[in-house]
């Protein structure tokens, strides 16, 4: 995996014409990577890495999935009898479960009507997929950006690859939320450009 990571950041140096001498001549000492700990792959980073063609045309797809989503549940619930009275906010726990954020009467109807769902795949198991390929889009941007920001900051190549191995361990760490309410929704993720419906 390091050597792949080694590999990748090289590449990317030696594209942009660089030994891996920064170009702005901004790098501070919180930005070397004896300091990484002060800094993050930065938001505009994240929307240069999500704006690239493929990851671009990837969360297309992903908005087009998330909006599909939105409407056959508002569908089958409404068939239900469930009438959502504010938004609906779906995470997966790390034991791969689906957690609800809601007003406590929207949480029960929504819990009971995951119980009660019988279609194939089932609601539960798509927003759970939705996450997953939302991570997985998400990591991506974020290494892209990692990569860039790394690459822009540290002083040499062996600085690339240590700024962006903390910035790495830093990114990630927020999670994918699918929100739905009567008349909307909305995916978020780290890196993800406006995906509502």
């Amino acid at each position: 995996m390091v050597s792949i990571v080694n590999t990748s950041l090289l590449s990317y140096l030696t594209a942009q014409g660089s030994d891996g001498s920064t170009t702005s001549g901004q790098a501070t000492s919180a930005q070397q990577p004896g300091n990484a700990g002060a800094v993050s792959v930065s938001p505009a980073a994240l929307q240069r890495a999500a704006a690239a063609t493929k990851t671009a045309a990837a969360g297309r797809t992903l908005e087009a999935s998330q909006k599909s989503l939105a409407n056959d549940l508002r569908a089958a619930m409404g068939k239900a009898g469930v009438k959502l009275s504010g938004s609906v906010e779906f995470s997966i726990k790390s034991d791969g479960s689906v957690d609800i954020k809601a007003s406590d009467a929207d949480k029960a109807a929504t819990q009971a009507f995951l119980r009660a769902d019988t279609s194939q795949p089932g609601f539960a198991s798509r927003i759970a997929t939705q996450a997953r390929d939302a991570l997985k889009l998400s990591s991506t941007i974020q290494q892209s950006a990692a990569i860039s920001q790394a690459a822009r900051l540290a002083k040499t190549s062996s600085g690339v690859i240590s700024l962006y191995t903390s910035l790495m361990q830093q990114a990630g760490t927020a999670g994918v939320a699918f929100t739905v309410s009567a008349s909307s929704s909305s995916l978020t993720y780290p890196g993800s450009l406006t995906a509502k419906a």
